[in-house]
């Protein structure tokens, strides 16, 4: 009989082949481990996560858990975040054991993970979990970068023979469309977007002012907190961070990583974290235009932005761009209090974006 246990950080190597088995990404033990212990957030007393384990097998399941920060009007919500669900497939009917565990967690004030399976979004809905109150979050808008490569890489999800050939004709096409519809755009003043290495303490100053949002749950942005989260990503040159700089002081910033799908060959950066004061239309576009600008670049194919506010959204809209269903809905979050549950019930009370639990971890 499979019982349920916390996980340790000897349990890696188990950890990883479970993954592995069940086709989710892995890591070194190094990158692995400093999600907890690099991690500032993290309640000492608070378990990694939980294993499922059968007296013949060994580990069969494996279920993640990270303590984050966020605010509500400068007031501390301490989040539980799940991620990393996996179990071998003959023991999904003992799995809920580790969910459980999860969920009876002392101390949290809400729990969310952003990286849901249409399966796990349909046990968290039956466990009274929400999806996020975003009209598009299942809608990703992206911006073409490197015009052949993003052709060739169509062509082959339609299974089209002959696509590298197909590419020559499709590429310059695209590019045709893509300077057309940036004639289009609305002329703004030239805004001083700059590439940086590192969150250097600045950061500290503008989290000081994206704090002060009324009536918005809003992640921890540290400069700490954030090279923790993006420390992976920036160790294996995953990640392009740009900065808008007024009179040398943050007023927003842009974090984006590759995500590539390398079935078909694309290749991509999603926007992780944007943030700028007020929300400011000027500085949204400025960096996401910018942005598109380093992926060229790079020979990245697309730049891809998934949640985000409203307001930011409305925004982006003006830089034309196109827009993807995703396979399923991936943030679903629960509130430990009805109070609490009654304040999240809006879609002005959210940002959503990849930086909210482990999507870019």
């Amino acid at each position: 009989m499979a019982t349920t246990r916390e996980m340790k950080p000897a349990d890696y190597g188990s950890v990883m082949a479970v993954l592995e088995r069940n086709g989710l990404a892995s890591a070194s033990e190094a990158d692995w481990l400093q999600l907890w212990t690099a991690n500032p957030l993290q309640a000492p007393e608070a378990p990694m996560g939980w294993l499922l384990e059968d007296p013949h097998r060994g580990v069969v399941g494996t279920f993640s858990n990270l303590h984050l920060h966020y605010e509500w009007n400068q007031g501390l919500i301490r989040v539980g975040v799940g991620f990393a669900w996996a179990v071998d497939p003959e023991f999904r009917p003992h799995s809920i054991g580790m969910l459980r565990r999860w969920m009876r967690q002392p101390g949290l004030d809400l729990l969310l993970t952003n990286t849901a399976s249409p399966r796990v979004g349909e046990i968290l809905s039956v466990a009274r979990f929400r999806p996020v109150p975003h009209p598009e979050y299942d809608t990703a808008l992206y911006w073409i970068a490197n015009e052949r490569g993003f052709a060739v890489s169509a062509l082959r999800q339609l299974g089209m023979p002959g696509a590298d050939w197909l590419s020559y004709a499709a590429g310059p096409a695209l590019r045709v469309l893509r300077r057309v519809m940036e004639r289009r755009r609305p002329h703004e003043d030239r805004a001083d977007v700059r590439t940086l290495d590192d969150f250097d303490a600045r950061f500290d100053g503008l989290w000081g002012g994206l704090r002060q949002v009324p009536d918005r749950l809003v992640a921890l942005r540290s400069a700490a907190a954030l090279r923790w989260h993006f420390k992976r990503a920036r160790d294996s040159a995953g990640m392009a961070l740009l900065a808008l700089e007024e009179g040398g002081e943050l007023t927003g910033y842009l974090v984006m990583v590759r995500q590539d799908h390398a079935a078909i060959g694309l290749t991509r950066y999603r926007v992780a974290d944007l943030q700028a004061l007020g929300d400011a239309p000027v500085a949204v576009r400025a960096l996401v235009s910018a942005a598109v600008k380093v992926a060229r670049e790079h020979g990245v194919h697309v730049v891809e932005v998934v949640g985000l506010s409203s307001a930011k959204r409305r925004t982006l809209a003006s830089l034309s761009p196109l827009r993807r269903q995703m396979p399923s809905w991936l943030f679903f979050y629960r509130a430990a209090d009805a109070g609490l549950a009654a304040r999240l019930d809006s879609p002005s009370a959210w940002d959503p974006s990849p930086y909210d639990g482990d999507a870019t971890l």
